[in-house]
């Protein structure tokens, strides 16, 4: 869990150091005499390494598609930690609709 959490906190200071980096480069090259590095080229690999970054965070979270999650939770003043199951329905039918079912005259809907 530290460990993820240093990982996380590092790719969230990444463009602050980027930043000062930036600053610092841009400062010694007005002192030479040397053109400011182009903003817009900055910008654009900035983009591209966040969204590169964010679907490789996504390929290597540990996730079994047959598996759901419980969340933890508080029940009578004590924490039950999260626990993984095997999915009793099928995710692959996620978000499509159930086939409706007529009920029989006095039978109360589930």
């Amino acid at each position: 869990m530290a460990g993820r959490l240093l990982f996380e906190l590092f790719i969230f200071s990444l463009p602050f150091l980027v930043f000062g980096l930036f600053l610092l480069a841009t400062r010694s090259a007005e002192e030479a005499g040397q053109r400011k590095w182009p903003v817009q080229l900055l910008f654009l690999i900035g983009i591209g390494l966040a969204t590169a970054v964010w679907f490789v965070m996504i390929a290597l979270e540990p996730r079994d598609r047959g598996t759901c999650i419980e969340p933890e939770r508080v029940e009578n003043g004590v924490v039950v930690p999260a626990r993984s199951y095997p999915c009793e329905h099928r995710p692959e039918d996620v978000g499509v609709p159930k086939p409706h079912v007529e009920a029989a005259p006095g039978d109360v809907p589930a």
